[in-house]
């Protein structure tokens, strides 16, 4: 539980100003095409998310105790003005070879400035300082430390060929290829990162003391500190935060002091400090853009057939696919070794005699131990998040439309699409291995189906034309269901620390097969000590997890006794799901389960709409439609997909593997009437056309 409040997250102005002009000139068999664009891109923000602070209670014991547990807090002003000069010009040639073949050809030269903040009010990470006279984060702009937020790219080609081939001469049988490089403009919105430039830095290890208390610079450095519950003053007189006010620190022994006395330093506004700095809100997390960050690149292709099989009907067959590469994720530089955490000291604990008897009551990862390669260099930086720019993703399509143009009052257009899309997480697990979150991604669709019909009804001369005008017409969806991945963001398996930073991957162990756990309507029952799961049962004081559960869990680390005995004290203190022949159970603590990401799926989504249609005619000009609108006519009851990433440890009262609501009314498209997905809704209507 907690408490607090959140203010709104982002005030304005944003947006871009886009000048275009472009140039026709034909020749020949020539049709060239030249052009110029700019864009002066907007982002002047002032995020107030968390400026309140938030405060949390491990238990409703604490929260009447006022013992906090935790607590997280966004100082410092975060308002910026950042704009971005972006500039691009093309060439273009559509060159008709012969009557049955046509060219494509393009060229297109893009450049990107890094965005700048008006009054230099960024900063970002230098790992080449002095780590004795220097902070590592410096501020970014004109005249200061770093001149710019990233070395620019002033490469940005991008080629386009596209071929369009008459077979016989007759349009009935047409071959279309095309290919091109694409580059993808940056989202200001994920470059522009509040990281504390101007704050108070205290390194007792390395020497390091910059009191920048007062300053304009401390004032505009903003950062989200995250306290724990022995740095946080819960009483009636507070601060409850160690932020505000004067704090009288003796740098050299890293302890309060008396204001006067020798070595004694005041510190006011934003301090980052080693965490044996007391009582200071301690190291402060960064998130960064290194000096050589690309933009998103995709290089795309495409094969198409279409073929006139009537005078009404064609066939269009297409292969689909691209490839994209130097794609933006986040990863933490300062991520500790995976398993780091579970050293020889806490394996001795967790499985010690004591523990055991208790039911492994002392499972925990050894916090020293988890440290990074700049923990050392710069403790008083926590997390050094960094938006990476070597992401990659692959997709590749079969798509195949049928068009039947109106005949004899018929027409309808269908569609399928047989697709596999895969990418790495936005947030890897490893980052010395970013291929471990190579997988499906989340909006990988397998199968999606459409038909929209429509049908002329014919008619007859009635009195009040009313046996003449009807129409039919409807839309058919049918498609597979979207991936998820059961990920632990609660525990600390890894030994990382990092599922404190942002929800890294932590996946579990499957026995049986993935559809085994498909979602549904209601949560994947569960048994242990989760939320919501039927409690284990208990013999002479310890606790008994079933058989199969246990069997499931010490499975893949069969020939290693202390990775079984971890995985029997991972699955005592969590639980296990069981459902349709497949289990799924807790890692050994210290390891990495091996369900792969997005390897389940969710409900698929069948759709009907209908509709009827009645024109009349009031002489030459004017005329009246009625119509009657069916949405869900079978009143089918399709569910909302499994959050990409939903977390075992929250038991069947986090609804695990729950589909619970139907995509109309969850937050994402909160809409009761036409809201896909919702029960059966008729409307009617009535249109005047003059």
């Amino acid at each position: 539980m907690g408490s607090g409040t959140r203010g709104p997250s982002q005030r304005g102005p944003e947006g871009s100003l886009d000048l275009v002009d472009n140039i026709s000139y034909l020749r020949g068999k020539h049709s060239f095409k030249f052009g110029f664009e700019y864009v002066e891109a907007i982002f002047d923000g002032n995020p107030t998310d968390q400026a309140e602070g938030q405060i949390k209670f491990k238990s409703l014991e604490g929260f009447l105790q006022g013992l906090p547990s935790s607590g997280l807090i966004v100082v410092g002003n975060p308002q910026t003005s950042v704009h971005a000069h972006w500039f691009a010009g093309f060439f273009q040639d559509d060159w008709r070879v012969t009557n049955r073949l046509t060219l494509n050809l393009g060229l297109r030269y893009e450049y990107y400035a890094p965005p700048t903040e008006r009054n230099n009010y960024l900063g970002n990470f230098n790992p080449t300082v002095n780590p004795a006279t220097t902070p590592a984060i410096e501020q970014v702009g004109q005249g200061e430390p770093l001149t710019s937020l990233y070395n620019p790219n002033k490469n940005d080609f991008s080629p386009r060929l596209g071929v369009a081939w008459d077979v016989r001469g007759n349009g009935k049988t047409v071959i279309r290829a095309g290919a091109s490089l694409m580059t993808d403009f940056p989202e200001l919105m994920n470059l522009i990162n509040l990281n504390p430039f101007g704050a108070n830095f205290v390194s007792p290890a390395t020497g390091l003391v910059v009191n920048n208390s007062g300053t304009v610079a401390n004032a505009h450095s903003p950062a989200t500190l995250t306290p724990s519950g022995s740095q946080l003053s819960w009483n009636t007189t507070g601060p409850i935060f160690p932020i505000s006010g004067a704090t009288p620190i003796n740098p050299t022994l890293g302890a309060p002091c008396t204001p006067g006395t020798p070595g004694c330093v005041v510190f006011t506004g934003l301090t980052c400090a080693a965490p044996n700095v007391t009582p200071l809100a301690g190291p402060c997390p960064v998130t960064i853009v290194p000096q050589n960050f690309r933009l998103a690149h995709a290089a795309e292709w495409s094969l198409d057939i279409q073929r006139a099989i009537t005078n009404s009907l064609s066939l269009d067959v297409a292969y689909v696919g691209n490839y994209g590469f130097n794609e933006m994720y986040t990863a933490d530089l300062n991520q500790p070794k995976l398993f780091a955490g579970w050293d020889p000291s806490a394996i001795g604990a967790c499985l010690a005699p004591a523990s055991v008897a208790k039911n492994y009551s002392n499972c925990n990862p050894d916090p020293s131990a988890e440290v990074g390669q700049y923990t050392a260099k710069f403790p008083y930086l926590s997390y050094i998040n960094s938006n990476q720019s070597n992401g990659v993703s692959n997709y590749n399509a079969l798509q195949v439309i049928a068009r039947q143009r109106l005949s004899h009052g018929l027409s309808f257009l269908a569609g399928y699409t047989y697709s596999h899309a895969l990418d790495r997480d936005v947030f890897p697990i490893d980052i010395n291995n970013p291929q471990l979150s190579y997988g499906s991604g989340v909006e990988d669709l397998r199968h999606h189906f459409t038909l929209s019909p429509s049908y002329l009804i014919p008619g007859m001369k009635s009195p009040g034309q009313m046996l003449q005008g009807w129409s039919l017409s409807g839309i058919l969806t049918l498609q597979s269901g979207l991936p998820w991945t059961p990920s632990d963001v609660t525990n600390d398996l890894l030994g990382t620390g990092e599922v404190n930073n942002s929800a890294v991957v932590q996946s579990w162990n499957l026995t049986g097969p993935a559809s085994a756990f498909r979602a549904g309507p209601t949560p994947i029952p569960c048994t242990g000590n989760l939320p919501g799961c039927t409690p284990y049962s208990v013999v002479g004081g310890v606790e008994q997890p079933p058989a199969q559960c246990i069997t499931a869990a010490q499975a893949p680390y069969a020939g290693n006794t202390q990775l079984q005995a971890l995985a029997l004290a991972s699955l005592t203190d969590f639980g296990c799901y069981v459902q349709n022949g497949g289990i799924l159970t807790p890692p050994a603590y210290g390891t990495l389960g091996n369900v792969s990401r997005d390897s389940f799926r969710g409900p698929s989504f069948y759709n009907t709409d209908f509709s009827v249609a009645k024109i009349w005619k009031f002489k030459e000009r004017y005329s009246a439609q009625f119509r009657a609108e069916f949405f869900n006519i079978f009143n089918r009851g399709d569910f909302i997909q499994v959050p990409a990433t939903t977390d075992p440890s929250k038991g069947s009262k986090g609804n695990f593997g729950c589909s619970c609501t139907t995509p109309d009314s969850s937050t994402l498209n909160p809409n009761p009437v036409l809201g896909s997905g919702g029960p059966r809704h008729i409307q009617f209507g009535l249109k005047l056309m003059f």
